[in-house]
């Protein structure tokens, strides 16, 4: 399952978010309306299917947890997870730490990457300027020089 599309929301005087219509379209039927709300990298909120959140707790659960950077993972993973389910009209309430984690507005981006959606603050979410084109260039070819058109090596 992959996910396109960016969008910009804005939080209601309730705190409740719209999760757009044209996103939910792109999840199995049975995976429309219950999510996981869970920290995410670069102090972004990470909004996860359950099912595709359970499969990933699965994965880390099983990590060695001898290990400090595991527990730390671990506990980073799942502190401050919310299960939500979306309302009839397919919105969302965010918890007050996870907003003031990712330093939440009322207007917010929700933005996927492929496997994964991510919600920002409109104010900090980093669109590509024309100068990142190069980055983009030099991170392709750092990741995939050696690949044939395939993926192939």
């Amino acid at each position: 399952m992959h996910f396109i599309g960016e969008y910009e929301v804005k939080v209601d005087d309730k705190g409740r978010v719209m999760v757009p219509v044209a996103l939910r379209k792109q999840l199995p039927p049975d995976m429309q309306d219950r999510f996981v709300l869970h920290r995410g990298f670069e102090n972004c909120v990470a909004m996860s299917p359950y099912s595709v959140f359970m499969k990933e707790a699965e994965r880390i659960a099983k990590m060695n947890d001898k290990k400090k950077s595991v527990r730390e993972y671990q506990r980073f993973f799942v502190d401050g997870a919310v299960e939500i389910t979306l309302d009839s009209n397919g919105r969302m309430l965010i918890p007050k730490h996870l907003k003031e984690w990712a330093g939440l507005g009322r207007e917010i981006v929700i933005a996927t990457r492929l496997k994964k959606i991510e919600i920002w603050s409109k104010e900090k979410k980093q669109t590509p300027t024309a100068e990142d084109g190069d980055k983009f260039s030099d991170m392709a070819e750092d990741l995939f020089g050696d690949e044939d058109e395939d993926g192939d090596n």
